[in-house]
């Protein structure tokens, strides 16, 4: 709070001295809205004073200011990509202010017969706002937006070149850029950082969380100008709310549902949105005060097909009479995979408000609020087949096992995230100076309710030992003889692993008939992640000349982001055991096949059972359930953490423009210190010292290890470090429209907090162990850009660019079969052959990624008849990248990038009827380091087609329909090579059809 207190004084006296000098100055102002004949703002319009370098551009709104102007009379010209130019006189006095809006004509003759419809407008405005960007920068306006069937803002991204999306139950939901880790990217409201809602507890937060409908666009900056945040490698994800633009009142309604094809349901989709100004006055002719205000609701009922195969050993294949087979060593075999079959509902709601008061065209407030919520409320259906023991070579592709578990888990899973953002922005105009100041508050919650309740065969061994929990029919456990095999994978070369049963007990059914499964425990995985950003901020610009010729403004600014960050279980998170006498699946059968049609059609899931019958029994018979206050508490210690991040930050920046070449040059400080709180936790045998024989009894054998009890020490630490970021960008107009940037910035990239802490997430039932990793740094790159761009007149764009950058220490996630025998999660004896998933954050040492970007947007004019009315737009980058973990790996691809990614799209539009067809393509990547190359985790090449379509029937009112996934594709995760599936789902194809009003 100190700092926070010392940060807003030093903006307010910064602010103070500025305006003091600034009201001296003793020069005229010009400003006023760009605007088209239909009265609609134009955004990056080019308002420039002829003759000279003096010049702006409009904003989101088409208002514009040139302030410092000279008396006397001066000419204004404005530009507008397919509109005519626009020249006017004006005259300037000293002191004064004049107001001058500018209504712009669309160039019949650049157009041609080209069809200005609602998405060749919104082309336009996306195209003219990046145009007049500094830096090299794409923009999505509301109406591109509305282009295609993208429900949620990581949807909407994936259409930019150079964006890779990861999946979650069939949405996108984080975003990389240029192919680097999602955790290098910046994701912000209104210019300021959005904290982290994932179960993970990623810096970022996740993007189905925020509906693309409630923005008015967004901007993707892939380099970044000293007055950013520097926390940014890959770049920044702006997503902006609207402010009213018009004294007329505007409303729009839009009403959709649709069909779920994987689960047969139907959704709900409602938006809303309203804008209008009030009071105009000679000051403000505009009006004095805005109100915008969008609201979106959507309810679909879906789920998704999914196998898990996460556990992949190398070893030794045996033959029938349990001998090593000689050239069989290191063969991988799927030691463990789940069918996860999983219906529910998610229901997102958002919605933004934005009030502005602008007492004249020199100053104005704006407060903007915006709300968004996901709730996922889910039954998951989880059948889990163990492979433990030997593996026999059967032949033809065949391995069996002689040691087989199955376990059926039902789930019911809810997932609540919230998230506020509150801006308060201000600024005003005196002189030569443009002073602005803001404060921002970001609050982010994560709760999720996960009961699992879950069965358990015996363990089937054949190992001439009694199998406990079974009965041989006269009274005796049942026993297998040794080098039986119980049952085989038919293939395990395959994204459907199967399991075939080759041994039948004499009595009592199949090894994993219902009757066999008895109620192993309850796991209530309760939790809940808190995250909390206040912003503070001060700017100050002065415009001025050098040598009375070259319009250049300077710039300071001073900002403080001060952040927290916690995760703990809740007190219900518990587990429990049942006593008394076994309680059996079968009893509790939900039905004999969910479903015949598993993983598309590929396989049958089998029986589950029942969730309501098995909460029902809970809560009638709670006596027969004891509480493992051992498990409960120390995965509750293990899980908790608390973080405070502090960040001070300073910049000062140059712009200058000579002539056709613009010069960006400045410098920014950034200190963080970082505060946290964790326990470090360490299990053992609560007969025995902790303290000797890593907390196991003398002289025990590892069949007998033990994990009783525990220790929980406090394990608080903080860190401080601080980074200078110098930042040198030149863009220069070749020609009329066509413009080259080159850019030379650097970057860096903090941990996520959970990365940094001692703190440890167990899950039993999937045998992963997260661990942090407190010796972590944060990474810190130098980029090149060369971009060049040329704007079709005819609405589109070509444009090209390479990229490059250096990164020391970057960040990765490695993943693998816990072997740190000194661990003390690492297991022994019994359960030696069930290990934990070990996944930590690791620092590599570093990595150079490079790339090319293409992008060629245009109307196809020149095409006869009505085939004049196609829209083309398409994107393609290519990405490489060498990054070194340590000598044993040698060079390796940087986690995180797709050597390939890009988006097509053909669309026909007219005045009312707009058709449009879009693929998106996603390259493989790296998605976690394993211990060699064999055990490298790939997210497989994907790619996705959309169609939708839209009619305007009357004047506001247009009926459309849409169909996402329409191939069906899968997300593929392998281990190594492809034939070793790792994570496989399906989502089905979404089906929506609906009706938008505006007026």
């Amino acid at each position: 709070m100190k700092i926070l207190l010392k940060t807003s004084v030093i903006i307010v006296i910064l602010l103070l001295c500025t305006t003091t000098f600034g009201y001296s100055q003793g020069k005229g102002i010009l400003t006023g809205k760009v605007i088209d004949n239909n009265g609609e703002a134009l955004p990056g319009a080019s308002v420039v004073v002829k003759g000279t370098t003096i010049g702006t551009a409009s904003d989101l709104n088409g208002h514009y200011m040139l302030n410092g102007l000279e008396s006397g009379k001066i000419t204004i010209v404005v530009k507008y990509l397919g509109f005519d130019n626009v020249e006017e006189a004006i005259d300037v006095k000293a002191g004064g202010t004049l107001t001058k809006d500018f209504v712009m004509m669309e160039n019949a003759k650049a157009l041609g017969e080209v069809v200005v419809s609602g998405m060749v407008a919104g082309q336009q405005r996306a195209l003219n706002q990046q145009k007049a960007a500094d830096n090299m920068m794409q923009v999505v306006s509301a109406d591109e937006m509305g282009r295609f069937p993208d429900l949620n803002v990581a949807e909407a991204l994936q259409r930019l070149s150079g964006v890779t999306i990861s999946r979650s139950r069939g949405e996108g939901s984080a975003v990389q850029l240029r192919g680097t880790p999602a955790n290098f990217v910046n994701i912000q409201v209104n210019g300021e950082q959005m904290m982290g809602s994932t179960e993970d507890g990623s810096r970022n937060t996740t993007l189905d969380v925020i509906p693309s409908d409630i923005l008015s666009s967004m901007e993707v900056q892939k380099t970044l100008l000293p007055s950013n945040d520097g926390d940014a490698i890959a770049g920044v994800i702006n997503m902006r709310t609207g402010t009213a633009r018009s004294l007329k009142p505007r409303i729009s309604i839009d009403i959709s549902s649709g069909f779920n094809v994987l689960r047969e349901k139907l959704p709900v989709n409602v938006k809303a949105g309203f804008q209008k100004r009030f009071f105009p006055s000679d000051k403000n002719p505009d009006g004095l005060f805005g109100i915008a205000a969008n609201a979106s609701y959507y309810k679909t009922n879906n789920g998704y097909d999914r196998l898990e195969a996460d556990r992949w050993r190398a070893n030794t294949l045996l033959d029938a009479k349990g001998n090593k087979i000689e050239g069989t060593e290191g063969t991988y075999v799927p030691t463990d995979f789940r069918y996860r079959y999983q219906e529910g509902s998610r229901t997102r709601t958002g919605g933004t408000i934005t009030l502005d008061y602008a007492p004249d065209v020199k100053s104005k407030i704006v407060l903007s609020f915006m709300y968004n919520r996901r709730d996922d409320d889910d039954t998951r259906y989880r059948r889990r087949i163990r492979y433990r023991g030997g593996f026999f070579d059967m032949g033809d592709g065949k391995i069996g096992t002689d040691r087989v578990t199955t376990v059926m888990q039902v789930t019911d899973q809810r997932i609540k995230l919230d998230n506020y953002n509150f801006n308060l922005d201000g600024e005003t105009t005196q002189g030569n100076w443009k002073l602005d100041a803001g404060a921002f508050l970001n609050i982010s919650r994560r709760k999720g309710i996960n009961p699992q309740f879950n069965f358990e065969t015996p363990d089937w061994r054949a190992n001439g030992k009694d199998i406990k929990g079974t009965d041989d029919g006269n009274g005796k456990p049942i026993q297998i003889k040794k080098n039986t095999v119980l049952a085989q994978l038919p293939s395990f070369a395959t994204k459907y692993l199967a399991s075939e049963n080759l041994y039948t007990p004499a009595v009592g059914g199949a090894m994993d008939d219902p009757s066999r499964f008895s109620l192993k425990n309850i796991e209530n995985n309760d939790n809940q992640l808190n995250g909390r950003n206040i912003t503070v901020r001060g700017n100050a610009a002065l415009n001025y000349l050098i040598n009375d010729e070259f319009a250049s403004n300077f710039s300071f600014g001073v900002k403080g982001k001060f952040m927290f960050n916690e995760r703990y279980r809740l007190t219900s998170s518990t587990e429990l055991i049942p006593n008394g006498d076994p309680l059996y699946f079968s009893d509790f059968l939900y039905r004999d096949e969910v479903s015949s049609n598993f993983l598309n059609g590929n396989l049958n899931f089998g029986p589950a059972p029942s969730l309501s019958k098995v909460k029902d029994f809970l809560n009638q018979n709670p006596d027969r359930f004891d509480l493992n206050e051992h498990k409960t508490n120390y995965r509750r210690d293990a899980h908790f953490y608390e973080g405070i991040e502090n960040v001070v930050a300073g910049y000062i920046m140059n712009k200058s423009q000579f002539n056709k070449l613009m010069v960006i040059v400045g410098v920014r400080l950034e200190n963080t210190n970082v505060d946290y709180k964790a326990n470090r936790v360490f299990q053992y045998d609560a007969n025995a010292d902790p303290n000797v024989n890593g907390g196991q009894l003398p002289g025990a054998n590892p069949e007998d290890y033990k994990y009783t009890a525990y220790t929980s020490t406090p394990a608080d630490s903080s860190m401080n470090y601080t980074m200078i970021l110098p930042n040198l960008q030149f863009k220069y107009d070749v020609a009329k429209n066509t413009i080259l940037r080159l850019a030379w910035t650097t970057g860096y990239s903090r941990p996520n907090l959970p990365d940094i802490v001692p703190s440890i997430d167990i899950n039993d039932e999937t045998r992963k162990l997260l661990m942090g990793n407190p010796s972590l740094k944060p990474a810190y790159a130098h980029n090149l850009d060369l971009l060049f761009e040329h704007y079709l007149q005819k609405v589109g764009l070509l444009s090209g660019g390479v990229f490059y950058k250096h990164i020391d220490k970057f960040l990765y996630r490695s993943e693998g079969l816990l072997t740190d025998t000194s661990n003390p999660y690492y297991k022994h004896g019994a359960e030696a052959d069930d290990q934990y998933i070990l996944t930590q954050p690791q620092n590599g040492k570093n990595a150079y990624v490079y790339g090319a970007e293409l992008t060629f947007n245009s109307t196809l004019y020149f095409l006869p008849g009505f085939l004049k009315n196609l829209v083309f737009t398409s994107n393609y980058t290519f990405t490489n990248s060498k990054a070194t973990t340590d000598a044993s790996r040698g060079k390796l691809r940087l986690p995180g990038q797709a050597k390939h990614t890009g988006n097509i799209a053909l669309s026909y539009s007219t005045e009312k009827l707009t058709l449009q067809a879009s693929a998106n393509y996603n390259g493989e990547f790296t998605y976690a380091l394993g211990s060699n190359n064999e055990e490298d985790l790939w997210v497989d090449k994907r790619w996705q087609l959309d169609l939708n379509g839209s009619y305007r029937i009357t004047k506001g009112l247009t009926v459309y329909a849409e169909a996402t996934n329409v191939l069906n594709a899968p997300a593929f995760i392998y281990m190594g090579n492809k034939s070793r599936v790792y994570d496989l789902e399906y989502t089905g194809v979404f089906l929506r059809t609906g009706f938008s009003y505006r007026f």
